[in-house]
């Protein structure tokens, strides 16, 4: 893979695992109930528009409903998007 889009790859999975780390930091500190953020961001997978199923957006949104959740599931659908979009260049 080229640096620039692996600078770009890596620097969007920052900003969601960042995202969830103040979401639970904040849920942690009483601030607010991550479970708020789980049915937000279930709403957004449901009005995901079609051209955004079955890739990376879908798949972030899945994973930060599902930790807000505390749900942990086996191998993520994300890391799978990423060794597919790795596989290819």
């Amino acid at each position: 893979m080229d640096e620039p889009l692996t600078t770009l790859v890596e620097t969007l999975a920052g900003l969601a695992a960042a995202q969830m780390v103040l979401i639970e930091t904040l849920h942690e500190q009483r601030v607010l109930d991550k479970t708020h953020f789980a049915h937000a961001f279930g709403r957004a997978l449901d009005g995901l528009a079609p051209e955004h199923r079955g890739g990376m957006v879908e798949h972030v949104l899945q994973n930060l409903r599902d930790r807000c959740m505390n749900l942990r599931g086996g191998h993520s659908d994300a890391q799978e998007w990423l060794r597919q979009l790795l596989a290819r260049t």
